[in-house]
């Protein structure tokens, strides 16, 4: 109790020290006994409070993120079928471009079902748990860095979300290379062929793709989304939010390239044919050499830009919305009540 109350070396304590002790004690406790008092005080711990994880604000997360990333999949997904066109045969860039008469556009909407439907899901899941992970740890541990806190929860978020968009990417990838029709022959013609863990190949080439991606993007978009406001000594305006977003995206998106060169080849691979990541990069190595494994780099760039705008800064946008829109609505329900009391 002495230590507690600051005592001086010859371990007593001051009058000042008590009667602020007595003041501060609450008064259903004055008839308590003393020696239980100062012993609670002097052995008291500090204990954090528990997490409180607001559901609201996490399926608003969630909600935002899935609709962002549903949008701008289905605006930007004829720039992801070139670039899978690309990867998947020995075409180059240019090549492509002359055969898109051919192609039109109907051809480069194939897979797009499956590939809206898997982003919505996965990149909502994603967000959701993204904003849940980060409450946890800035109270489980305070001590860490934002740019750490940024790093840990979009690893956790992005393995479960990639986990449910796989089975999705498949098909998609399948239908963009012209392996089948439409979605009811990829699931079965995957099913037949491959069976169900077939859904789920190219698990490990896609996870060193998002892992990376996610976590890059989003810890480049947060630090450059600090540095321009320290920069412009201001809130960022809307359109400057979504630049940074589309570099941060962009260049994510090459460096992650070479993952991305191999989920796509061993998703495309002929159905029933074994394959692995480290068959694909010798392949590629022996064939096309080095740059072979960033073939499609600059159609992923123009792809992923505004996919990173739309989802790392939309999914913001969006977010601020929605609270902006329930503050609103709150404040005006809060004049009409007071209007009526007022009236009464």
């Amino acid at each position: 109790m002495l230590r507690y109350l600051n005592a001086d070396s010859e371990e007593s304590i001051s009058y000042s020290h008590f009667r602020n002790f007595m003041l501060l004690l609450p008064s259903e406790r004055l008839e308590d006994d003393p020696r239980n008092i100062w012993f609670e005080a002097a052995t008291l711990v500090a204990v954090p409070p528990p997490v409180e994880i607001s559901t609201g604000s996490v399926l608003k997360s969630a909600l935002a993120g899935g609709l962002a990333s549903a949008l701008s999949t289905s605006v930007m997904h004829p720039i992801d079928s070139m670039k899978t066109r690309v990867q998947a045969s020995s075409l180059s860039f240019p090549d492509l471009i002359s055969t898109l008469p051919q192609i039109g556009l109907r051809g480069l909407y194939r897979g797009s079902i499956p590939a809206i439907l898997g982003q919505f899901s996965s990149h909502g899941l994603r967000t959701g748990i993204f904003e849940a992970s980060k409450l946890v740890l800035k109270s489980v541990a305070p001590t860490l860095s934002d740019i750490q806190v940024q790093s840990l929860s979009s690893f956790c978020s992005t393995i479960l979300g990639t986990a449910v968009r796989i089975p999705c990417e498949v098909l998609k990838q399948r239908l963009q290379a012209g392996i089948f029709n439409n979605v009811g022959e990829a699931i079965v013609g995957t099913m037949q062929k491959d069976g169900p863990k077939g859904f789920f190949r190219g698990t490990g080439a896609t996870l060193c793709r998002e892992v990376p991606f996610y976590v890059a993007g989003m810890c480049l978009y947060a630090e450059a989304k600090k540095a321009a406001q320290h920069v412009l000594n201001r809130d960022l305006e809307p359109w400057e939010t979504i630049a940074v977003g589309a570099l941060s995206g962009g260049l994510a998106a090459v460096v992650t390239t070479p993952f991305d060169v191999m989920k796509t080849r061993m998703m495309t691979a002929p159905p029933g044919t074994p394959v692995s990541m480290q068959l694909i990069v010798f392949s590629i190595l022996r064939n096309e050499g080095p740059l072979g494994l960033f073939k499609g780099a600059i159609p992923r760039f123009f792809w992923i830009a505004p996919l990173g705008a739309m989802n790392f800064a939309g999914y913001e946008l969006a977010k601020k919305a929605m609270i902006q829109t329930e503050s609103d609505t709150a404040d005006s329900v809060h004049e009409k009540r007071t209007t009526v009391g007022s009236r009464g």
